[in-house]
């Protein structure tokens, strides 16, 4: 699988919180309150974002399996949740792989499972209501491995929550004749295999959707953009960076008006003078 720094994690945590689409979130609410105690399967869990964004959204009792294949990245995880939890004046009792966080309403149960998610992750125990999430994972992942994931959540009978998958668009302002460019060098990089196969990339949302409508899901599907906006230089020079190094990779030829694009972006970051979009996608689905 594809590794990624803790730092980059919380880099874009804040913003993911801020781009879900609240529809798909007012929607999973609401099938949560139908139950007194929720089961979560949160795959590719990287620090716990995703549980510390939909945990204070959800039914008051709550069992998580965060699911990652990174040791750091859980180690990294139990630090940040251990500050949550005290920042919202929780208990925290520590057990092995297991925290349990509480509060006057609230119970967390939180099980940290090291699973290489190429593997045959569908093997985890079942557990009654559950739900299947993750984010930013799809698009790394190849149409085998999502057929295997609606598969498995069919199976379960669990309803489904994926957020931000990236979409393919982004769009800088101003604009640099050579956007365009390489942005199509970055999606070509987005379907070369990241451990899961040859990954779909941008089409990873779609061909999801398709698969559970078939399955006999209802599924939504809504865009969940990044605004990136001249406070954000951080974040828009970490995905300059990134970005440009794909596109030396692909193509090596490209070295001389790629280092010129890259410094005439990272001048336009500096001065507050750079906005950008990155377009992903929510997905929420229940079965009918």
């Amino acid at each position: 699988m594809t590794d990624f720094a803790a730092d980059w994690l919380d880099l874009r945590e804040p913003l993911d919180a801020v781009a879900r689409d609240p529809e798909l979130i007012a929607a999973l609410i609401a099938w949560s309150r139908q139950r007194d105690a929720l089961s979560v399967l949160d795959l590719g869990c990287g620090t716990g974002a995703n549980f510390r964004i939909l945990a204070p959204l959800l039914s008051q009792e709550q069992d998580w399996r965060l699911v990652d294949h990174d040791a750091d990245l859980l180690a990294g995880g139990d630090r940040r949740l251990q500050q949550w939890a005290a920042a919202r004046k929780l208990s925290v009792r520590a057990e092995a792989a297991t925290l349990t966080l509480e509060g006057a309403e609230r119970r967390y149960r939180l099980e940290r499972i090291r699973l290489d998610l190429t593997d045959r992750w569908e093997r985890l125990e079942r557990r009654a209501d559950a739900l299947v999430t993750a984010s930013a994972l799809l698009d790394l992942t190849s149409a085998a491995w999502l057929d295997r994931l609606a598969q498995q959540c069919r199976e379960w009978r669990a309803a489904v929550y994926v957020a931000l998958s990236y979409d393919g668009r982004t769009r800088w302002e101003p604009e640099l004749e050579q956007d365009e460019w390489v942005r199509e060098r970055h999606n070509r990089h987005q379907r070369t295999d990241k451990g899961f196969g040859p990954a779909l990339g941008p089409d990873a949302p779609a061909t999801l959707a398709i698969r559970l409508r078939e399955l006999g899901y209802r599924v939504m599907l809504r865009p969940s953009p990044w605004r990136l906006g001249p406070e954000h230089d951080a974040m828009q020079t970490t995905l300059l960076s990134g970005w440009s190094r794909v596109v030396r990779q692909l193509d090596p030829q490209t070295t001389n008006w790629l280092t010129a694009w890259t410094s005439e972006r990272q001048r336009l970051i500096d001065r507050k003078a750079s906005r950008l979009n990155v377009g992903h996608w929510d997905l929420f689905a229940q079965l009918c």
